[in-house]
C-alpha cells in the first residue's frame, strides 16, 4: 500500500517553495561543478596575484609571536 500525503492549503505553499529551493540547491551545484571542471580544463591565468609583504605569505607558515622577524616596508605613490 502506498500512503499519500495530504498537506492542508497552507502546508502545499511551503512545500512547493521547499521544493523549488531545493531544485534551485541542485541546480547552483552543477553549475558549481561544472564551472570548477571547466577552469581546470582551460588553464586560464590568474586575474591577480597576491603580492603581500607579509613574512607568512613568503615563508608559507605563520611567524612566531614577538620575534620581530617581520620587516618593515614603505610604500610611495
Amino acid at each position: 500500500p502506498r500512503r499519500y500525503i495530504i498537506f492542508s492549503d497552507f502546508l502545499i505553499f511551503w512545500n512547493n517553495i521547499s521544493s523549488i529551493g531545493s531544485m534551485m540547491s541542485i541546480l547552483f551545484i552543477i553549475m558549481f561543478i561544472f564551472n570548477l571542471i571547466e577552469s581546470l580544463i582551460s588553464k586560464r591565468k590568474l586575474a591577480f596575484s597576491i603580492k603581500s609583504n607579509n613574512s607568512e605569505w613568503k615563508l608559507n607558515f605563520p611567524i612566531n609571536p614577538h620575534s620581530n622577524m617581520q620587516n618593515n616596508y614603505m610604500f610611495f605613490k
